[in-house]
């Protein structure tokens, strides 16, 4: 975590707060989003496949509940990763804790893509968001005292 608070009494509480908020959601996402990653892609590939259950289990999860657990976002973009025509779009937004980079690997199609995304002229990769965020926090630091 890049929070840093100095002095004997820091000043301003609410900044301190809102980075420690940042830092819990985006390591709250990552969890979540690395597990839907894991669960697709077991469940598609693993041989034998594993029941939904023992999955479940695995995580502390019962099966009822374990669907649940992902946003629609989330379900598109497992889908769009596993799919013969990958959209990168989705997956951005529907895994955010995952870069450009960590898709690698998930499947011969997505690499593709990737391939394809990185030869286009101007292609930026994106960051995962918990760099994303450490990168906003590094920037209003440098800012000094902000007031929000």
């Amino acid at each position: 975590m890049d929070t840093r608070i100095t002095g004997d009494t820091p000043r301003n509480h609410d900044e301190a707060f809102l980075q420690m908020s940042r830092a819990a959601e985006a390591a709250d996402r990552a969890t979540r989003d690395y597990r839907s990653v894991f669960n697709a892609h077991t469940h598609k590939f693993h041989q034998p496949k594993p029941l939904l259950g023992e999955l479940a289990a695995m995580q502390g999860a019962i099966t009822q509940s374990f669907a649940k657990r992902y946003t629609s976002e989330t379900v598109e973009a497992i889908e769009a990763s596993l799919s013969e025509e990958p959209d990168l779009d989705a997956i951005r937004t529907g895994i955010r804790a995952l870069g450009f980079k960590d898709l690698r690997g998930i499947s011969n199609a997505l690499d593709r893509a990737i391939e394809a995304a990185e030869a286009q002229r101007g292609f930026e990769p994106w960051l995962p968001s918990a760099d994303e965020a450490r990168a906003t926090s590094r920037a209003l630091q440098d800012l000094g005292d902000v007031e929000l």
